[in-house]
Order: structure tokens, then sequence, then C-alpha cells
């Protein structure tokens, strides 16, 4: 049985953006959970700087996000975001224990 696939996405935003992505997170979010393989989908907004959002995912296997990479409101979203941003970090996370 393969591992559930697990990862943080970091999002910098440009100045002044944060309120047009956070409008539209929330349908990408419920269109997500929704799909076949989405253990969990959330995302944050950092306490310490506004302009920083986090996305915590986790899937069945990496095929489940394989899927989810080529759905019609996934590019629509990160199209939507790449015009915002200022930086993305994607970091695989495990539980060890």
């Amino acid at each position: 049985m393969s591992r559930p696939y697990k990862f943080i996405i970091t999002i910098e935003l440009r100045l002044e953006t944060r309120d047009e992505i956070l409008a539209r997170a929330p349908e990408v979010q419920a269109a997500t959970r929704a799909e076949p393989g989405c253990l969990a989908y959330d995302f944050f907004t950092c306490t310490n700087d506004p302009d920083r959002l986090v996305f915590v995912e986790s899937w069945k296997d990496e095929a489940a996000h394989a899927f989810h990479m080529e759905q019609d409101h996934t590019k629509r979203f990160i199209a939507f975001h790449e015009q915002f941003h200022r930086s993305l970090t994607f970091e695989t996370i495990n539980a060890e224990a």
C-alpha cells in the first residue's frame, strides 16, 4: 500500500493582491475536496505576514495528485494566481511516525 502524497505550497503574494486570491480560493477548495483521492486541501494565511498563503494538501497517492493537476478548475486557479505571486515554494512532506 502506498503512503499518502502530502505537500505544502507557500505563496508570497505581491502587495495588495491577497483579497483577489482569497476570493477565489474557497471555490477551488470545494472543487478539489470533491475530487477522488483528495484526503485534505486547506489554505491558510500567515498571521505575521498577510501576503503569504500556505496550502496544505494530502492525496491518496501521486496519481490522485496528477489527476488533480489536469482538472480545469486547477489549471484556471494556477493561471490566475501566477499573475499575483512573487514566489512559490513546493515542499513534499511525510509523517515519520
